[in-house]
């Protein structure tokens, strides 16, 4: 476990870009402040586990918002704790260390990317602590009322990989996903579906392992199905090593990945460099607004580590974008205004949020009392020679009868 402290530091020159994201809607801390109880709010990361070159720059990029709210005076005068568990994807521990944050850190919400999240669901369900982002490759982000998502939610992923097939001119669509997780595994069956029905059919399924020297075999395959976009469902270091392989072998598909499955070291990758499709789930992290330029000034001044690591991805962007969510939650439901901040306080903020967007970072956000928070549209981004690219701009495209 680590707690980050908060900071009280001055506002300095990012408060008009901090406009944009909505951090300086929160009030202002009155005096005395400091003796406020602290907000605490849970943060469950992977650590170490086989998708950590994807995850790595989750957790540090959550703690700049925490420190970008509390230079600014808090939420309603309450400065923000993160405590961080790294569950390493193993369910007994989740189960441990959610539990821990539940009856004894007395967490107000939680934000979560630890990938066994089902198995520590009905604790937080029977508690009535909120998820609040970032894992939104969860199945639970769509299906399960107590957790709230801040980018297009997994129910979408198939017709959303479909899509982006047709868009490259591809009517035979191939599947490489993580042995790892059962989350890649639960893709293939709705994107047989989905893809034939979409006109771009999945002739080409099967599992990889990160710990694999090589993936001829599995490009090889491909290429002899007759697969011309291949979707490859992994971490990044795999979907690196998946390129490199099928390159070697003169097979050189359109190459699909989504969400934190796509770095910076993309743009100069052989196989992902040129032509490169995606599907993000919130604003690409390469993407210059004014929010986007309070997030990197964020990252610059507390966690410049996020934006060194070379496994930068959109994982960064999604973190930053929960915790822009909990405060938009906070706001709305006064959280902490007449007392100590109380769960109760941001459902009653989530519930009363309706098509936001958080300064253009996330897609259209809203969240009805009793129901599944589903969000079913993304944002594409490209490469072309070497650089990424969103040439279909940066309005969101939804999926076919998506509100």
């Amino acid at each position: 476990m680590m707690i980050r402290s908060a900071l009280r530091l001055a506002a300095g020159g990012m408060a008009v870009t901090l406009a944009c994201t909505g951090l300086t809607a929160l009030r202002a801390a009155p005096s005395g402040a400091a003796t406020k109880a602290p907000i605490d709010i849970g943060f469950v990361g992977g650590g170490t586990s086989s998708l950590a070159s994807s995850t790595s720059v989750a957790v540090p990029a959550y703690l700049a918002w925490a420190d970008t709210v509390n230079a600014h005076g808090g939420i309603n005068g309450h400065k923000i704790d993160v405590i961080v568990k790294h569950t390493d994807t193993n369910p007994g521990t989740a189960i441990s260390q959610v539990t821990a944050l539940v009856n004894q850190d007395h967490v107000v919400a939680i934000a979560e990317i630890s990938n066994v999240d089902s198995s520590w669901a009905t604790i937080v369900d029977k508690a009535h602590v909120p998820v609040i982002g970032s894992n939104i490759s969860s199945l639970l982000m769509f299906s399960n009322p107590n957790f709230f998502p801040e980018g297009q939610t997994d129910d979408s992923l198939p017709v959303s990989v479909a899509l982006a097939a047709k868009r490259v001119g591809s009517s035979k669509l191939g599947l490489l996903y993580c042995a790892e997780s059962t989350i890649c595994q639960e893709l293939v069956g709705p994107e047989q579906s989905i893809a034939t029905k979409e006109g771009a059919p999945l002739v080409f399924n099967t599992s990889i392992s990160a710990s694999a020297p090589n993936y001829t075999a599995q490009c090889l395959a491909a290429k002899q199905a007759g697969v011309t976009a291949l979707f490859v469902a992994d971490a990044v270091a795999v979907a690196l090593s998946v390129a490199k392989s099928c390159v070697q072998q003169g097979y050189t598909p359109s190459l699909i990945a989504d969400d934190g499955a796509v770095s910076g070291a993309f743009a100069s990758a052989p196989g992902w460099d040129n032509g490169m499709i995606s599907m993000q789930p919130d604003i690409p992290f390469f993407v210059k607004t004014p929010a986007t330029d309070a997030m990197v000034a964020a990252f610059k001044k507390y966690e410049p580590s996020v934006l060194t690591n070379p496994n930068y991805d959109e994982e960064a962007v999604e973190s930053w974008a929960s915790g822009l969510l909990f405060a938009a939650a906070a706001k709305a439901g006064e959280l902490g205004l007449k007392g100590a901040p109380t769960s109760a306080e941001l459902y009653t903020g989530l519930y009363s949020l309706h098509g936001v967007t958080l300064g253009g970072i996330t897609p259209p956000l809203s969240f009805t009392q009793g129901k599944a928070n589903p969000v079913d549209c993304w944002f594409w981004m490209r490469t072309k020679d070497k650089k990424f690219t969103t040439p279909y701009g940066l309005k969101t495209v939804c999926a076919p009868g998506a509100s």
